[in-house]
């Protein structure tokens, strides 16, 4: 049993992130860069089409009010309002929007779909400017975390340390060295294993998270043993008082 419990101890290296780096080192090419978000089915997507024309803005932002302020919040603040105001991506890949109708994009980037957009826009709309943005970036962080959940955010330069840092951060029962990044692509779920405290998960297609990813830090695996070592070291005090018992009786 001891040799189990010492065993199951973490040296201060399990612990470190990037222990492997020294000071003031250059780590060349590290991170990788980030790719280019491609719009998927079921994505939300903010859209905004301003003209000269008021009636038009209005169907674009039905509670902004010329001369009024926080319509934009009020409208996609909260992701509930965000699943009723943005458009969503069927699963023919297009967008249905007021005036101009349906618009593919899926398979497109953030640009892409702007500019495909902004063409068809000009078709209908005088001097229209197109904006689009990605409502349904959500993470959600699993595993051997402080706190575990769903959260949601708004930079696209977001990074599994960043996913881990807004959970809390991991346990103590927590292994650096193994966690899993799950990523959902047309053909099927992609995993990476990353080990933090290597640098080489800097260059990971994973480090830059991307919408819907599922980070799970694993459990230690001498963990169950950790959890009951007070009942084994209660265990092992009694069976030690009944032996010096016995020797004195």
């Amino acid at each position: 049993m001891a040799g189990l419990f010492f065993s199951s101890c973490k040296t201060s290296k399990d612990l470190v992130y990037l222990n492997n780096t020294s000071d003031e080192e250059l780590l060349e090419g590290m991170p990788g860069t980030i790719a280019e978000y491609v719009i998927k089915t079921n994505d939300n997507l903010y859209v905004d089409i301003q003209s000269m024309s008021p009636e038009v803005n209005a169907m674009f932002n039905p509670t902004k009010t010329a001369g009024a302020s926080g319509g934009t919040q009020q409208n996609f603040g909260e992701p509930s309002s965000q699943y009723l105001n943005g458009f969503l991506v069927d699963l023919s890949g297009d967008i249905s929007l007021p005036v101009i109708g349906k618009v593919g994009v899926a398979g497109k980037t953030l640009n892409q779909a702007r500019e495909a957009i902004q063409l068809r826009a000009d078709e209908y709309i005088k001097d229209a400017s197109v904006k689009v943005k990605l409502l349904s970036f959500k993470i959600t962080v699993l595993g051997e975390v402080k706190k575990a959940g769903v959260y949601y955010n708004y930079n696209n330069n977001m990074t599994v340390l960043d996913g881990i840092s807004m959970a809390n951060g991991i346990t103590d029962y927590g292994r650096i060295q193994k966690v899993l990044v799950m990523r959902t692509t047309d053909k099927g779920a992609k995993t990476y294993r990353l080990d933090l405290t290597n640098k080489k998960f800097l260059s990971s297609d994973a480090f830059f998270l991307q919408p819907n990813d599922v980070v799970y830090v694993e459990p230690d695996k001498y963990k169950n043993v950790k959890l009951n070592s007070p009942m084994y070291t209660l265990f092992l005090s009694t069976i030690s008082t009944l032996i010096l018992i016995l020797n004195v009786l």
